[in-house]
């Protein structure tokens, strides 16, 4: 009797199983799928080593009895080919549930009507006293073979056209599943002393728990609480489902471990591990460094939570609570306002950014109005790029007035882009997004080669126009290649450098002094000229004046109407004018609306004046119009 295999496949199923049941498991449906197939296996398995014994022993026993063992047996190796399909079909339709349950109602009838078959069709067994082959065979035994490899066909089929949306490892375990278990048939059918087809369903089950089923994998190893894998696996199931959690509640450490021994770092994350593992009716999570996600069911336990968690960030952790860490806590009250998983935790990703704040010992509750929020961001964040990849901005100029010659002699470039229903949408809604995702540095370029191509196209000159503004960002300032970009534009139109002016301001020279520096240098050289924007806002002051090789100062409108509004913004501005002009440099008034203004800041002494007094941003067909039309006219 050769029942080693069998034996050695019940001994490894046992040790998969021990090991499963100690290790914390996320009650996730392709879990408890995998649990089914192991309990099945494992049955079969049993079934196969107990229906060999009652073979070898059928004297003991009445024909009746051994050939119920034995059909029960095949009846098992049914139900492991079924329970291998729905394991796939879970993933295949995770997203679809009604799909789903549609299909496996089918394959229950199959196999039901299946194992109605082979308990009713005879079967033969056979004991070879010369080789101790014993097999079983006849009508039940290929109406096993049948059903089961029709079973196995179709998991290889879903598998193999379901493969692009389905978890690639997975794909790839239940094929090597199926086609070892074809292999092993295959050479059971024609070699019967050879009983290795159960012993291949343990391979499978192994295979799926090293490649995908080990619990460990969805635990962080340091704090002993589930993995972001998990997190994103755990919220998608719900909303696949059509399900709902309550609440959640995303706290954010401030760093602390470098100022720390690191002794006493492990005893703080250990605190930490310890008392998150233990809020009660939370599912936890380690989703990011220094960061732990909890979802719950009941809005009352994350409301007790979420008490504790403040109580705890004030009395501070470590086995002695001495240790008081800064921290940030975002709550989601109603998880309902979100879509589905992908929005959700985008949702807290954009809390966070939103409210820089929050790391600090910050509150933030996320409700409709921040996910209104969130997707107007999207949507704009899409404009931006279709207009990117489309090249459907538009570059508006405003008329900036020479005090000295009486003329409209430079311009500021703005960009627009335009919605979907086709109204223009102003920079100060697309700007920063554009910065946060890095497109800046793609649509600052689509700008700068639209102003060249302008330049070229009208030679401005000829209007009396000496250069155009073109704003940088700080993103854009710290782009290394920045100034060989724009000289190779300047090249390809065959633009004079000194027809462009490219604007700085404070808040790009900070982040990236030596970038901007290198990329100034090279662009002065060249014979681009640059000016510092935004003076008077609080982001631009006297040491980047000096500081920076500009020509030329830009006095935000908030400045220029301190004059007009605040006693003692008239004595800073006098101050200002007076300072920039012992310098050496040009002064730009920004946000000029009224004749009075104009007069005001003419007799001041600035050089440029720029604001709606003159015009507003116009398209290049206006400008050029608005050119022919002004030049000649005295404003003074």
């Amino acid at each position: 009797m050769n029942i080693a295999s069998q034996i050695c496949a019940a001994t490894l199923l046992v040790v998969i199983f021990i090991f499963y049941r100690q290790q914390k498991h996320l009650p996730l449906r392709t879990s408890q799928a995998f649990r089914i197939a192991l309990y099945v296996t494992f049955l079969c398995v049993l079934l196969d080593i107990y229906s060999v014994i009652t073979i070898d022993n059928y004297y003991s026993y009445s024909h009746s009895y051994v050939s119920f063992i034995c059909k029960t047996y095949l009846v098992s190796l049914v139900c492991v080919s079924f329970f291998s399909l729905r394991y796939i079909y879970i993933d295949i339709y995770s997203s679809n549930r009604k799909k789903y349950i549609h299909c496996m109602h089918i394959y229950y009838t199959i196999a039901i009507i299946g194992i109605i078959v082979i308990y009713s069709l005879p079967i033969h067994y056979s004991r070879e006293l010369d080789t101790e082959a014993i097999y079983t065979y006849g009508p039940s035994v290929i109406a096993t073979y049948i059903i089961a490899l029709m079973f196995i066909i179709r998991v290889l089929a879903a598998a193999i056209s379901h493969r692009n949306i389905i978890n690639p490892r997975r794909c790839q375990a239940v094929i090597i599943w199926m086609m070892f278990w074809i292999a092993a048939a295959v050479v059971q059918l024609f070699f019967r002393e050879i009983l290795i087809v159960s012993f291949s369903s343990c391979i499978g089950i192994l295979i799926l728990f090293i490649m995908l089923e080990n619990p460990l994998t969805n635990i962080d190893r340091t704090s002993g609480l589930f993995n972001h894998n998990a997190l994103v696996q755990y919220m998608q199931q719900f909303y696949n489902d059509g399900q709902q959690f309550s609440s959640v509640v995303f706290v954010r450490l401030h760093s602390f471990q470098d100022n720390l021994t690191p002794s006493v770092a492990r005893d703080i994350n250990y605190s930490i591990a310890k008392f998150f593992s233990d809020i009660p009716n939370a599912v936890t999570f380690k989703s990011g460094e220094d960061e732990v996600t909890m979802i719950f069911d009941d809005a009352n336990a994350a409301s007790d939570a979420f008490e504790l968690v403040q109580d705890k960030i004030r009395t501070g952790w470590g086995a002695t609570s001495d240790i008081v860490i800064p921290a940030g806590i975002i709550c989601i009250p109603d998880s309902t306002i979100a879509d589905n998983a992908a929005e959700m935790l985008y949702l807290t990703s954009y809390a966070r950014q939103r409210n820089h704040e929050f790391l600090e010992n910050g509150l933030v509750f996320v409700d409709i109005n921040v996910l209104n929020a969130m997707k107007n961001a999207q949507r704009i964040e899409k404009l931006v790029k279709d207009s990117i990849d489309n090249d459907t901005i538009a570059v508006y100029y405003q008329p900036i007035y020479s005090t000295k010659t009486c003329r409209f002699s430079c311009a500021e470039a703005l960009v627009r882009i335009k919605d979907e229903d086709g109204n223009i949408l102003p920079p100060a809604q697309f700007i920063d997004i554009a910065e946060k995702n890095g497109s800046i540095i793609r649509l600052g370029e689509l700008v700068f080669e639209h102003v060249c191509r302008f330049i070229k196209k009208h030679n401005l000159r000829q209007y009396g126009i000496d250069y155009i503004e073109v704003n940088l960002s700080a993103v854009q300032c710290s782009y290394e290649q920045l100034a060989e970009r724009y000289i190779g534009i300047l090249q390809k139109y065959d633009i004079a450098p000194d027809m462009i002016n490219l604007e700085i301001t404070e808040s790009a020279s900070i982040g990236a002094r030596s970038a901007l520096i290198n990329n100034m240098n090279t662009l002065l050289d060249y014979g681009v000229h640059f000016s510092l924007d935004d003076f008077g806002t609080g982001q631009s002051n006297l040491n980047y004046i000096i500081d920076m090789p500009v020509d030329i100062i830009k006095f935000d409108r908030s400045m220029s109407m301190s004059y007009f509004n605040n006693s003692k913004g008239k004595y800073v501005m006098d101050a200002s004018i007076n300072m920039i002009h012992d310098l050496q440099l040009e002064i730009v008034s920004e946000g000029i609306e009224t004749a009075e203004q104009f007069e005001a800041m003419n007799e001041l002494g600035i050089s440029y004046i720029q604001g709606y007094y003159f015009s507003k941003p116009l398209c290049c067909r206006d400008f050029i119009e608005f050119l022919k039309e002004h030049n000649d006219r005295n404003y003074g």
